[in-house]
């Protein structure tokens, strides 16, 4: 997008006139806008194959679902102060200074963020003033940095989760604002300042790295009934009834959580073949992972079906 045209405004000194021009935005290489995506899942399309995981079906407990609800009560407040930690030991209140004049580095709670932990936005707002003197005039540049780490409502749901994220985004901004790197994300100076945050915060479980591999809960799974691919999902959007795999086309099993039983108090038939095959399967293969499990079963419902015809 192109930068918005600039509007000027004249300001009266006791010693001099100053213009100052307000840039909305400045050429690509001055703003920076990156996104960390923590795994690539093919979210919200039916025809996509996802990844798949070892993630269990079985419901949250009483005691997760409190714990849950008690870390909700305080992660705004860690957040905060964790920011004003990271940016009095890391960068020694670099960051904080050069972002006070915008109000400092915002923390964001992103209910849109589904599949990303984490987010660092930051664009930098140059102002030109153009001192006016008896035989020449000079040009002084001051900088505003815009910046902010927007989280996931729905990814991070932990505190250890929830540091890391805030640790590896703010070694973003550091690399943005003090390096004044925009187009190596995760180059050589991310790297030293990710050590940095790995070496003074280690002893909290803060591992700061290139990507993240967090294991995201979803709340519903369905399951092809043919080839055992998963569809994850946060909200009930799926209906076996009208949707089917994108890879095969086969009817598709919620699997998480685990639907009610009918009016008659029994499984679907293919639920009935998963539960009593999964015990015998996994100790068939007892290293095996939970997708080529969910494949084996899917494969020999497959044989079991084509008898039947």
């Amino acid at each position: 997008m192109p930068p918005k045209e600039s509007k000027q405004k004249k300001l009266v000194s006791s010693h001099r006139e100053i213009h100052a021009e307000e840039a909305s935005q400045e050429p690509a290489i001055d703003t920076g806008r990156l996104q960390d995506f923590i795994d690539e899942w093919d979210e919200p399309e039916l025809d996509r194959k996802t990844k798949s995981s070892t993630q269990s079906t079985v419901p949250k407990s009483p005691s997760k679902r409190q714990t849950k609800k008690s870390f909700d009560a305080i992660k705004s407040q860690l957040a905060i102060d964790f920011l004003q930690q990271l940016d009095t030991q890391i960068t020694l209140g670099k960051v904080g200074e050069l972002t006070q004049s915008t109000g400092g580095v915002k923390i964001v709670w992103s209910n849109t963020l589904k599949t990303t932990a984490g987010r660092a936005n930051w664009k930098r707002e140059t102002i030109i003033s153009k001192h006016i003197g008896d035989s020449a005039k000079a040009d002084v540049k001051q900088y505003r940095h815009h910046s902010s780490i927007e989280l996931s409502e729905k990814v991070i749901d932990d505190e250890l989760r929830l540091l890391n994220v805030i640790a590896h985004e703010f070694c973003h901004l550091a690399n943005f604002i003090i390096n004044g790197i925009t187009d190596n994300p995760h180059g050589k100076e991310f790297k030293v300042w990710a050590a940095k945050c790995t070496q003074l915060f280690g002893s909290q479980g803060i591992k700061v790295t290139t990507k993240h591999s967090y294991e995201i809960d979803f709340k519903y799974v369905w399951t092809c009934t043919a080839c055992g691919c998963e569809y994850k999902r946060h909200s009930k959007s799926i209906d076996p009834k009208r949707h089917r795999c994108g890879a095969c086309k086969a009817s598709l099993e919620q699997t998480k959580p685990t639907p009610r039983q009918t009016p008659a108090g029994q499984l679907s038939e293919y639920q009935l073949f998963v539960k009593e095959q999964m015990k015998v399967v996994k100790s068939e293969n007892p290293n095996s992972p939970q997708k080529e499990i969910m494949g084996i079963i899917a494969e020999r419902w497959t044989k079991v079906k084509s008898k039947d015809v």
